[in-house]
């Protein structure tokens, strides 16, 4: 009976050399497994070519080396030497390390998460292979080193981790500090430090100019003082993207304002305040305010006219005023700010007439671009002259504006926000702000301009609605509408 169970338990394996079910492996070699038959077969004793030794490799491969060759190659993962194989693959050699890396992905037998890392626990005593995160989903933070690991109650009946229960405390290898028996050979500081310099030795190779790697260097050293050595271990690596975009501006002299903000725009230069603020600290260079926002507001409208689609009629028209109220910047005609308020309508306009972008935009698109925007009108004032002075259309809009198309599209609109609030709790501030804003609108004609300046402390609740005071005079709201 035991005999029995015992060769159920056995298990068979493909020989490559005779395709045969065998139970006992004598040789594996580039991942294929040999019985002991083939073995004495296929691998024949003769002279390693690496080395000039004798040893037992295959016949019909010539590049074959002896195994103590084989140990002596670097991984094929990691490119390390002298480590523990873990693996023989058919590409060469896989230390201890990376061999997890050629297991194959499966999924673990507790939360089915696929996972090429499964292993047994023997203290969870269900025999499941599991992932690491199953695997550790009993460890918690050691309060004396702060590592994440299985605790176990000392004799004062605290956790803690084996090493530091089981160990005293030890010196720091840096800077002789004493330090808990579960943590590394350094001291958090010390490992910070150590991490952030071994980065910047990574990262000042990239660069070319000597001066350059000057000042990257002198900029690592201020950031370490600045936020410390944790800190700027972690930031270290993304600061060096301003580093390697400007690299070509950083001729002997450090890049002036103008040149940094033409190479990474204000978008660019907001990713890299710290960098900005080493610059003005040590260097003296500091991008002006104006000029920021003037390169904001470039940007912003360079984008709105491409994201029209391209080549079409429609980004033709945009291009050309938006070149146009370039002009007007230069003249001193228009600000920045407001050639940007001018493009975002004129896009919207060309973009909202859809399959018809193809032509240009009459008054019945106006109309239908208005009801939705009404506040737009005032901006489209000067894409719509354009349109009718360089390309020919005769749209009316001044008509337009002087008709009660957009009051009436306004109220429309304002009603529908009033009947949406009307299904809300007024509950909270918030809530009750907006109703009152929007009701004074509706019902007392208040001024947008004016509505936004009611404050939730300026709004008082009576038993049957609510009382607002507003430039010395009482306005007065039901708490909801008749349904």
């Amino acid at each position: 009976m035991e005999l029995g169970i015992l060769t159920e338990n056995v298990i068979e394996h493909d020989c490559h050399g005779c395709n045969q079910s065998v139970s006992f492996i004598k040789k594996r070699y580039k991942g294929k497994k040999y019985c002991s038959t083939c073995y004495g077969r296929i691998f024949k004793k003769q002279l390693c070519p690496s080395c000039g030794d004798f040893a037992r490799l295959p016949r019909d491969d010539e590049q074959a080396i002896c195994n103590e060759c084989i140990k002596k190659q670097p991984c094929i993962r990691c490119n390390q030497t002298n480590k523990p194989i873990g693996k023989l693959t058919e590409y060469g050699v896989v230390c201890n390390s990376c061999s997890v890396y050629f297991r194959p992905i499966e999924p673990c037998e507790r939360c089915c998460t696929p996972s090429q890392k499964l292993t047994r626990i023997s203290r969870f005593n269900d025999d499941l292979r599991v992932c690491p995160k199953c695997a550790t989903r009993d460890y918690e933070t050691c309060p004396s080193c702060q590592k994440h690991r299985l605790l176990q109650s000392d004799a004062s009946g605290q956790k803690k981790c084996k090493k530091c229960r089981d160990n005293p405390q030890k010196s720091c290898k840096a800077c002789r500090c004493m330090i808990t028996a579960g943590c590394a050979d350094l001291c958090d500081n010390c490992y910070w430090h150590q991490n952030l310099w071994n980065k910047f030795d990574q990262n000042h190779n990239a660069f070319e100019s000597i001066y350059l790697k000057q000042q990257y260097e002198s900029y690592t050293d201020w950031l370490e003082k600045k936020v410390g050595s944790h800190k700027a271990a972690l930031y270290i690596n993304k600061h060096t993207h301003f580093f390697m975009k400007t690299e070509i501006d950083w001729n002997k002299s450090v890049p002036t304002s103008k040149k940094l903000l033409a190479r990474l725009r204000s978008s660019g230069l907001r990713k890299f305040e710290l960098v900005m603020q080493w610059l003005k600290e040590v260097h003296d260079i500091q991008i002006d305010t104006d000029n920021k926002k003037s390169c904001s507001e470039r940007d912003q409208m360079e984008k709105l006219v491409q994201s029209i689609l391209q080549p079409s009629l429609a980004y033709d028209v945009v291009l050309e005023y938006k070149n146009k109220l370039e002009e007007k910047i230069k003249r001193g005609d228009t600000s920045i700010r407001s050639a940007r308020l001018a493009v975002k309508p004129a896009v919207a306009l060309m973009v909202s007439m859809g399959e018809e972008s193809a032509q240009l935009p009459n008054l019945e698109h106006v109309k239908a671009y208005l009801a939705d925007y009404s506040g737009q009108a005032a901006a489209l004032t000067g894409f719509i002259s354009f349109l009718n002075e360089n390309y020919g259309t005769s749209i009316d809009y001044l008509g337009l504006k002087k008709s009660n198309f957009l009051m009436t599209k306004r109220k429309q609109k304002l009603e529908n926000k009033i009947i949406a609030l009307t299904q809300t709790d007024l509950s909270n501030n918030k809530a009750i702000t907006s109703w009152v804003r929007n009701g004074l609108r509706y019902f007392h004609q208040l001024l947008y301009i004016d509505a936004l300046k009611i404050k939730a402390e300026m709004i008082t609740e009576t038993d049957d609605g609510f009382t607002v005071v507003f430039k010395n005079q009482s306005y007065w709201l039901p708490k909801s509408m008749p349904k």
